[in-house]
């Protein structure tokens, strides 16, 4: 459904135990280097353990179709067999008997035997990989302890690997099987994965079903998936399944926290751990309560209910479900918003005691409130005759006279000829002419004075004249206006008919 929305070639989060899937951890890679030195070996029993979800089932595919092992394999993923139907679907794996024939225990024992030592005259191996085994009965696994009789004096015809969860451990520690328990050669533990494997993990999945483009997974979401999964390879991918189908139908081609937690509650509402295989180990029960798929497809539910029933709707009604969740959370922020104002103001007091504190000590140092309160109070006389004499330079600015006003009748022809007279040299008073002309009074919309100069008119500031000047506010060329009118001490106070200096270019430079 949504392999082309993210650009996937297959699907990447199957709960079948694709072996081109598998992901090898550390762990891992140790597991199915012991597991093939058994076979090559031919060790006997060797014994598989693990959590449900934990890779087992893959390994073992991976085992089987890995090149280089000269094997013959039988694989029993049934576990709701006596021992002569066990028997006889090896002997059909083997094509030695069809599953219609009806065999006794002795025949099967005598073709199995003949087929054995005659695979061992060709130097292959037969290996016999009895998966779910927890839920075999004591009776079918001292059977299965028989099948290691078939030896010579210096190898196992045939090698059996037993690989169940951890309660065939307990089953294996029963007084009835301590002579199969003394045959396992070798035992293999599998463990979830740490996060940074689950990263991996999720990482390998995509790569490996085709994806190439940016980070699919936001770190917060992969956080999120390790921590509810715990590392169980299984739950990873139920989560990441339901994660892009709600992805795809919200129309986002990233996956973030906001979305895993979505399907983390929908999963919550039927936990995983209700899926679990039952624990009794009577045949009765496993027959009645168990029956194992093909393809393991059925353990667990691929999809959480709520995405399930949503596939085949429409996407709309799926986006305005997803809404209405997240309206509903945005109608508990109000609290959180109280309990945000609670933290404010206990941290409000505490910081009055630190300020109850810190006046002790003010205390302290002066050596008394008296000598403190004096301290302070010359301290603030200081600060106000300052102000006093500041508030004084100011009125006296104010009081100067407005700068002399020297009409012009025929301005553009007196500036010409001026001009002329100061580049001639035969004036030497035209460039104070030239200047005079530039009066604070004149219709110019600058009134400009020299080149660089501009007077203040009604309602200006210092920010107005300097956009007006120079097309934009710049506090690089405030600075420099006032370094060239130290008279200035507060550049929001300026006054009418004021000169002020302007920066030319190689002054802001």
């Amino acid at each position: 459904m949504y392999n082309n929305f993210f650009g996937f070639t297959v699907k990447p989060f199957e709960l079948t135990p694709d072996p081109g899937f598998l992901y090898l951890s550390h762990e891992l890679k140790e597991i199915i280097a012991t597991l093939e030195y058994g076979i090559m070996q031919r060790r006997g029993f060797i014994l598989l353990v693990g959590k449900p979800g934990t890779g087992k089932t893959t390994m073992i595919n991976s085992l089987i179709d890995k090149a280089g092992l000269d094997a013959n394999f039988a694989y029993i993923f049934n576990p709701a067999l006596n021992f002569n139907d066990l028997m006889h679907t090896v002997l059909a794996e083997f094509d030695l008997a069809s599953m219609d024939e009806d065999i006794s225990k002795t025949t099967a024992m005598h073709r199995l035997n003949t087929f054995v030592i005659e695979q061992f005259e060709k130097d292959r191996n037969t290996v016999i990989i009895v998966d779910e085994a927890q839920y075999l009965d004591t009776k079918t696994l001292e059977n299965l302890r028989l099948l290691s009789n078939l030896e010579t004096r210096k190898h196992k015809l045939i090698q059996i690997i037993i690989s169940g969860q951890p309660e065939l451990e307990n089953t294996l520690s029963h007084r009835s099987l301590r002579q199969l328990a003394q045959r396992i050669g070798l035992r293999c533990r599998t463990k979830p994965f740490t996060e940074k494997e689950t990263y991996e993990y999720i990482d390998h999945r995509l790569k490996v079903a085709g994806y190439n483009g940016p980070q699919l997974f936001a770190n917060k979401a992969k956080h999120l998936i390790w921590k509810y999964s715990e590392g169980i390879p299984r739950t990873i991918n139920i989560i990441c399944d339901n994660s892009l189908l709600t992805g795809y139908a919200t129309d986002k081609n990233r996956i973030d926290s906001l979305i895993i937690n979505s399907v983390i509650a929908d999963l919550e509402k039927v936990p995983l751990g209700a899926s679990e295989y039952p624990r009794d180990k009577s045949e009765a029960a496993a027959k009645e309560r168990y029956q194992a798929p093909s393809d393991k497809s059925g353990e667990i539910p691929q999809v959480s209910p709520k995405i399930s029933e949503q596939k085949d709707e429409n996407s709309a009604d799926v986006i305005d479900k997803i809404r209405e969740e997240l309206i509903r959370k945005e109608e508990t922020r109000p609290a959180e918003k109280k309990e945000r104002r609670s933290s404010a103001a206990w941290i409000a007091g505490i910081a009055g005691v630190a300020i109850i504190i810190n006046i002790f000590i003010l205390y302290l140092i002066f050596g008394s409130f008296k000598d403190f309160k004096s301290e302070l109070s010359l301290k603030l006389e200081t600060m106000k005759d300052n102000m006093q004499d500041e508030l004084g330079s100011i009125k006296n600015e104010m009081k100067k006279p407005p700068a002399v006003i020297i009409q012009q009748t025929d301005k553009n022809a007196g500036r010409e000829n001026d001009a002329k007279q100061l580049e001639a040299g035969t004036d030497s008073n035209a460039k104070s002419k030239i200047d005079s002309r530039l009066t604070v009074n004149s219709p110019d919309v600058e009134a400009v004075k020299e080149k660089n100069s501009v007077v203040v008119k009604k309602g200006d500031t210092l920010d107005q004249i300097i956009i007006s000047v120079y097309g934009k506010s710049d506090p690089i060329i405030l600075d420099a206006i006032l370094k060239l009118n130290p008279e200035i001490k507060n550049p929001d106070i300026i006054f009418e008919n004021q000169i002020i200096k302007l920066p030319q270019k190689d002054d802001l430079d």
